[in-house]
């Protein structure tokens, strides 16, 4: 009996535990020169963004020396990565749950990659990596999984900024994520 009542309180610690841990928070900005760059991916079928991908030009990770930055999602597909350094960055992919999709960049040229895919994130901005819309996912065993993607007018530069405005608020993103909606 004592066995048990030992296994059962575990099992109770470990779920209480495991509810309290969420994502990780927004962290406070880190400087004048701090970044961050945000954007929304939508899923069809009600599907929810867990983590989106970007990646620094030049940049090579090999965790858990060098990881790529971490960023926030939310189930609304907005997403946002706080305190990046200035330089050019790219959307790698993102993730639904377990399941990973990484956008197909072969075939391009270092140049032409770097001029129609990298965005420039300056120093002490906030940088808009756009509005997409997933569609036509095909799961496939054998081959690699596809999937279309799409510029969208919706969410807009300003509905995402509100969202994240309160997801940061005290952290002086929200301050930032402010002023990009009324820029002077």
């Amino acid at each position: 009996m004592n066995r048990l009542t030992t296994i059962i309180s575990a099992v109770v610690v470990t779920v209480f535990l495991a509810g309290c841990m969420g994502a990780a928070p927004v962290k406070q900005v880190a400087g004048p020169d701090a970044s961050a760059a945000y954007g929304n991916i939508t899923l069809p079928d009600n599907k929810v963004i867990t983590n989106v991908m970007l990646y620094k030009v030049g940049e090579v990770y090999a965790p858990p020396f060098k990881s790529p930055p971490k960023g926030h999602t939310f189930n609304n597909g907005n997403f946002f990565f706080e305190n990046l350094q200035p330089g050019k960055y790219f959307l790698v992919g993102f993730m639904s749950g377990q399941e990973a999709f990484y956008f197909n960049y072969t075939g391009m040229e270092k140049e032409e990659f770097i001029n129609k895919v990298a965005i420039e994130v300056q120093p002490g901005a906030v940088t808009y990596l756009g509005s997409y819309e997933v569609m036509g996912i095909e799961r496939n065993f054998i081959q690699s999984d596809t999937f279309d993607i799409k510029a969208s007018e919706t969410p807009t530069r300003n509905n995402i900024l509100d969202h994240l405005q309160k997801a940061a608020k005290g952290t002086g993103w929200d301050q930032r994520f402010a002023s990009a909606m009324n820029p002077q």
